[in-house]
């Protein structure tokens, strides 16, 4: 299931809440694109460009244990 993100902010927090794949459902701008790419790419994820927007799908986000 994919699941829109109105804003950058709406993204991260979809993304931080473990939803795998969000489509960016707005116009991001290069420096708000950069920045998402940076934070979530070192963590696993991959940009796509869909018919519309973009989308940040995560494949085998794994949550450590809490000690």
């Amino acid at each position: 299931m994919v699941i829109k993100a109105k804003n950058l902010q709406d993204a991260e927090e979809l993304l931080h809440s473990g939803i795998s794949k969000v489509e960016l459902a707005y116009d991001i701008g290069s420096d708000d694109f950069f920045r998402l790419a940076s934070r979530w790419c070192d963590r696993g994820a991959r940009i796509t460009k869909g018919n519309e927007h973009f989308m940040v799908q995560i494949k085998g986000m794994s949550i450590p244990p809490n000690h």
